[in-house]
């Protein structure tokens, strides 16, 4: 009976929804995000057991990071502005929202603080009190914005009354204590905008290491054109990563899989050589490391929409 419940329990969409959540958010933490943490239910279950842990995990690796690299970077405090209308609906916001909480002027302009806000702390429980001391002199209190993703975004903050005529309105100040990575700071201020697509500086110092990681994986996968790739637990092993981590980082870069850019490479090649030589479509196949010409006229056809055969006729 109680395999029954627990088995119902497991596939109902609630239980799986949340399932989701948490994977995306190891995945995060995988990628070497740590400013957001996960909101927790209020439920007492093996799921929100494994969020609360997640949570704590990624306060200690924050922290533990920057520390261990405590000469390349340095704290910082991000603050967030938002200005609201007399009945607390966001009127403008400051410009690094987009980038902390990932929201359009669409999402946020006209519509009411509360949506923004999270559900554990801040002011969804507070706004009496908080309404009712604003503008007085008092210590800040812990307010969590929602990301659009979901998860939170915890710091402090000071709603400050704002009077302009005879309307009134306010401002809320949110401010949170971060690590600022100087070498990518600097990094970025050599690069040419848009040359290459750098993380944040507020990001882990752990991003050098997964750029480095996708190039390696890269040139592997190019040198071996002519070939089938091996098991991706070989791959991984050889360029020194998890399989986890490295299909997750590589897909985010590409929004391909690693044997979906490797097939999609081999058939760039043999698009180039049956335009560009006189070799035959079954050297072409063999070149390109097709076990098969039916193989490859299958992937090809699939690919280009037309037969490597007819590419030489147009």
């Amino acid at each position: 009976m109680n395999n029954l419940i627990t088995h119902q329990v497991m596939n109902t969409p609630t239980f799986k929804a949340r399932v989701q959540e948490i994977l995306n958010f190891i995945t995060e933490i995988t990628l070497g995000t740590y400013t957001y943490t996960l909101p927790l239910r209020n439920q007492k279950d093996e799921l929100e057991q494994i969020a609360i842990s997640l949570n704590i995990m990624v306060e200690e690796i924050n922290t533990v990071v920057h520390q261990i690299n405590f000469e390349k970077s340095k704290e910082a405090i991000e603050n967030v502005i938002i200005n609201l209308d007399e009945n607390l609906q966001i009127t403008s916001f400051s410009e690094n929202i987009r980038k902390i909480l990932m929201y359009k002027e669409e999402h946020l302009l006209g519509k009411p603080l509360k949506l923004i806000l999270g559900d554990r702390i801040g002011l969804n429980e507070q706004i009496e009190k908080f309404m009712t001391d604003v503008g007085q002199y008092r210590l800040p209190i812990s307010i969590e914005l929602k990301h659009h993703c979901g998860y939170s975004w915890s710091g402090y903050g000071y709603l400050h009354p704002l009077i302009s005529g005879e309307q009134t309105g306010y401002c809320l100040s949110v401010f949170k204590a971060v690590y600022c990575n100087e070498r990518l700071k600097n990094e970025l201020k050599d690069r040419k905008e848009g040359q290459i697509r750098y993380p944040s500086e507020y990001r882990s110092l752990l991003l050098k290491d997964q750029r480095d990681l996708v190039r390696t994986l890269h040139a592997y996968i190019i040198k071996r054109l002519d070939r089938p790739l091996p098991k991706l637990s070989l791959i991984a092993r050889e360029v020194g990563a998890s399989v986890s981590k490295m299909t997750v980082i590589f897909k985010r870069t590409y929004e391909e899989s690693i044997n979906e850019y490797h097939l999609r490479k081999r058939l760039e090649k043999a698009y180039a050589l049956i335009r560009d030589t006189s070799m035959s479509i079954s050297e072409i196949s063999e070149e390109c490391g097709f076990l098969s010409l039916a193989h490859f006229s299958r992937s090809f056809k699939k690919h280009y929409s037309v037969a490597p055969s007819k590419i030489r006729a147009l």
